[in-house]
């Protein structure tokens, strides 16, 4: 079975948080065959240089009222694709609604107080994620803007982080190799992440 490579990549906040995607971003996925993006796009139009690369596949992320941006409403929720044999879902892991909305806003708090952390965000997403689709394979996901890789059962939970930095956290992409054998997830840390090819 040849090996399929998709690019990952979440919360690029563009325009809000960055004019365009940086540079390092389309290097580290050059070559790919596919490009995921796990919400937070803001604007639709900052896909177009992505689709120079290989096609690609975006959902939109939360309300950022500090902003003034929907996360990119006009993108779906929720893409569910079979990719090598594989059953993915993509979504931006976020709860949707009133009840998301002020989980966002207590995690802000407990986050700038100290309480908590991007990682414990992680890991509650996961298992809400992992209870939610349960016949995944993959699941990718973004919201925290901390990279994270885990298994949960039979599925491979993938956060390639944020692109738009945050404080505490270094802007991350990934590449995910599919083919023989399991999924093998890279995380590639930005500005100084290159063009890598699977298996390197």
């Amino acid at each position: 079975m040849p090996t399929f490579t998709v690019g990952l990549l979440s919360d690029t906040h563009i325009p809000h948080r960055l004019r365009q995607l940086p540079g390092t971003v389309l290097e580290a996925l050059a070559g790919v065959d596919l490009i995921l993006h796990a919400g937070d796009v803001d604007d639709p139009a900052a896909l177009e240089p992505l689709r120079a690369i290989a096609p690609v596949y975006a959902v939109r992320g939360n309300i950022h009222v500090q902003d003034f941006s929907d996360g990119g409403k006009a993108l779906p929720a929720l893409v569910e694709l079979r990719l090598a044999g594989q059953r993915l879902v993509l979504t931006h892991g976020h709860q949707p609604g009133l009840v998301g909305f002020f989980l966002k806003v207590l995690d802000v708090i407990a986050h700038w107080i100290k309480l908590t952390d991007n990682a414990q965000l992680n890991r509650r997403t996961i298992r809400r994620l992992a209870r939610l689709y349960p016949d995944a394979d993959i699941i990718v996901f973004g919201h925290s803007h901390r990279a994270h890789v885990e298994r949960v059962g039979r599925a491979l939970l993938v956060n390639p982080g944020a692109v738009s930095a945050s404080p505490g956290e270094i802007p991350t992409v990934a590449r995910m190799c599919l083919g023989v054998g399991p999924p093998k997830v890279e995380i590639i840390p930005l500005p100084h992440g290159g063009h890598r090819v699977c298996g390197e």
